[in-house]
């Protein structure tokens, strides 16, 4: 249902939400904890600053960092600053995005489930993802 850069784009999100805003990771470093490769995620930083969610360092001590707090993130902003609005027409029916004719007979069944997803995008945040996942590695 999302690409692979929309997948590879959201683990290293979360992953730099789960570290905090303490410091800056360097790509290699950012890479290996999420066991994306190197060159894809250098390529998906880009597209990622220019919509304001991460800020880059260049240097010694500079790395990617989150450009704002992870409550402020949504999981659509992100995805959108990757793969534009392709998720919210997404159709695990059909190889193109969805036109939505109303002669398709999965339609009625669909585009309720899709509209929950893109909701469900469009309210969870980076910070909301970290907090569950801190919960179930907890056991609670």
């Amino acid at each position: 249902m999302f690409s692979r850069s929309a997948t590879y784009a959201m683990l290293a999100l979360v992953e730099l939400a789960r570290r905090g805003a303490a410091r800056d990771v360097r790509i290699e470093e950012l890479a290996k904890a999420t066991e994306v490769p190197r060159a894809f995620l250098a390529k998906l930083i880009s597209p990622l600053a220019r919509d304001g969610i991460v800020r880059t360092t260049r240097g010694k001590g500079g790395g990617i960092a989150l450009a704002r707090p992870a409550d402020e993130i949504t999981l659509s902003r992100a995805l959108r600053a990757v793969d534009g609005e392709r998720f919210a027409g997404a159709c695990p029916f059909t190889v193109s995005p969805c036109t939505g004719r109303a002669a398709c007979p999965l339609r009625p069944l669909w585009d309720p489930v899709r509209d929950r997803i893109v909701e469900f995008l469009e309210t969870t945040t980076l910070a909301q993802v970290v907090a569950r996942m801190k919960m179930e590695k907890e056991g609670t």
